[in-house]
């Protein structure tokens, strides 16, 4: 079943529902989801794409989400990461819309609690698609920038991931 499917299975009001019980954080933002969802019921799907709509339960000890990500159909993994995952955030929402969702999420989910995770997965960035494809511009760029740096000023623009958390660290003990 396609995203597009599932969610023209549903009403609004239960989606909200379910909504507000996942991401009681969101509740301010509501409206927002709501007008969402009306876009995405009047959009056309794209189903052009090989990609399927995977939720994968974590649970950890410092929290448990959702995780919401991609992956194609056809097996094809990442050379780099050597994973199939695929971040979603930034997918244009009619191509979100004719993506099918993996059967197994419908195993370990509700419709609505698959809907909710995707909405929340969509609208990470903004509620406006037009933002959302502005921040990927943005970030392609950062990356270009990056790619035709020299070592060295790489070396001065960059620092480690471990400066960077012991970064936060010293922020939260002021």
């Amino acid at each position: 079943m396609t995203f597009h499917e599932l969610i023209r299975r549903q009403h609004w009001l239960s989606i909200e529902t379910e909504l507000n019980r996942l991401y009681p954080d969101q509740e301010e933002q509501i409206d927002a989801y709501r007008e969402v969802f009306n876009q995405l019921m009047e959009m056309k799907p794209d189903p052009s794409s090989d990609i399927a709509i995977r939720l994968t339960e974590i649970r950890e000890e410092a929290e448990n989400y959702v995780d919401v990500d991609g992956y194609h159909a056809d097996g094809r993994v990442d050379p780099f990461s050597g994973n199939d995952g695929l971040a979603l955030e930034f997918t244009p929402w009619d191509i979100w819309l004719g993506m099918k969702v993996d059967e197994r999420a419908f195993k370990e989910f509700t419709e609505l609690e698959i809907i909710a995770h995707c909405l929340y997965e969509m609208t990470f960035f903004s509620f406006d698609q037009e933002e959302i494809a502005e921040q990927l511009e943005d970030l392609n760029k950062t990356m270009e920038e990056f790619k035709d740096m020299t070592p060295e000023e790489k070396r001065r623009n960059t620092r480690s991931m471990d400066d960077f958390l012991s970064g936060l660290g010293e922020r939260e003990n002021e």
